[in-house]
């Protein structure tokens, strides 16, 4: 796509944007109000749609175009920017716009990671499904030293538009000359069933307390390092290829001992441990989820005194981190679980469990539960 667009208007770092439940004349009209002649423009299946500059080069702000403000209540306004700093080379953006407010936006680069808005999840069914995202997504081979990722980045942008285009319907002509998108990965249906009976089984990990699982190493070597560290466990055990910790959370800080578990699986442990790759740890906390400013932001690190309850780690990096319990799994890094919340209903662009009862999953206790079961860890309260 941004090679098509590039060579078609050289010279111009454009977007193309769609918008459905509005006047076309006003779409095309709303963005000459803001200095953005349409390079290209044209209406078909609902939509009407435009290529446009990027950016108003006799603004001295290199501005944007609002386009909250060409979205009122009832209308949908669908843009792709992309070229958002070519001189650094950064992929495309998407933004969906619904009655005026940002529903759902992502960068191309980070799309599995990254994805904000109202409703971060607007489009995760079809993302998984399409392959996109989830483990079918993670990249197998880049371990050898051979292999490039950057080699097949073409190849997923193309099919991540497409699988965009086929969510809204957009229309064909802006983007007929892409090539088809390759057959997607195999993913699992996505069900709609909200996931019940939680009940049976009791509490992942004990409320006030901090818990790490590690795969890899034993519960001698996991709790020796915690020792060595300053964060001697209050408990510990072993099970099913996990040994664990625990710790009185008032007696240490979360976001340190999180810290830790990320430490234990890469580089500072490497030779400790026999080599990069080999330990996989799972922090999780009995604490409530933070309620100050940026614990409801999106992957914005959380004051001390509140981590993040679920943090999994491998290679030295922090996969997926959430906080559980009334939607905030929406506000994520990460789709490693994408399949079991779509599936619980607890995310996507609807949540039926939320939508038959409120108050359903409040404390989180059904997402801790899909966290054990995916992993499959033992319990430590």
């Amino acid at each position: 796509m941004t090679t098509w667009l590039h060579d078609t208007f050289p010279g111009h770092e454009v977007n193309l944007a769609f918008a459905r439940g509005l006047p076309a004349e006003a779409f095309f009209a709303g963005l000459r109000e803001q200095n953005r002649e349409p390079l290209a423009q044209g209406e078909a299946d609902g939509w009407a749609w435009a290529v446009h500059d990027m950016i108003d080069e006799e603004d001295a702000d290199c501005g944007e175009v609002d386009y909250g403000r060409l979205c009122p209540q009832g209308a949908e306004v669908v843009v792709f920017v992309t070229e958002p700093c070519s001189a650094k080379a950064h992929g495309p953006h998407l933004a969906y716009y619904r009655d005026g407010r940002t529903t759902l936006f992502f960068s191309f680069e980070d799309f599995r990671q990254q994805r904000v808005g109202d409703n971060p999840d607007y489009l995760s069914a079809e993302l998984f499904a399409a392959g996109l995202t989830g483990p079918a997504a993670e990249c197998q081979v880049w371990k050898d030293g051979a292999h490039d990722c950057y080699e097949h980045e073409d190849v997923d942008e193309i099919r991540l538009v497409r699988t965009i285009a086929d969510a809204f319907a957009l229309p064909s002509p802006p983007l007929a000359v892409l090539p088809l998108a390759p057959s997607p990965l195999v993913a699992s249906p996505v069900a709609t069933e909200p996931v019940r009976a939680v009940g049976e089984k009791g509490p992942v990990v004990a409320p006030g307390t901090y818990a790490v699982h590690a795969r890899g190493i034993d519960v001698t070597e996991l709790a020796a390092v915690c020792a060595e560290a300053g964060y001697p466990a209050r408990t510990q055990g072993e099970s099913g290829g996990w040994a664990w910790v625990t710790w009185d959370a008032a007696a240490v800080r979360g976001g340190e001992v999180s810290q830790l578990a990320g430490f234990l699986t890469g580089f500072r442990y490497d030779e400790r441990f026999g080599g990069p790759d080999r330990v996989e740890t799972v922090f999780l906390a009995g604490t409530p989820a933070c309620s100050c400013p940026n614990g409801r932001n999106y992957s914005v690190q959380h004051c001390e005194d509140h981590p993040f309850q679920f943090v999994n780690s491998r290679g030295g990096f922090e996969r997926t981190y959430f906080n559980v319990g009334g939607g905030r799994e929406t506000q994520r890094h990460g789709d490693l679980l994408v399949r079991e919340l779509l599936d619980a209903g607890i995310v996507g662009r609807e949540t039926p469990a939320y939508d038959a009862d409120p108050g359903f999953n409040a404390d989180g206790a059904v997402t801790m539960r899909i966290i054990a079961d995916h992993f499959g860890l033992p319990s430590t309260s």
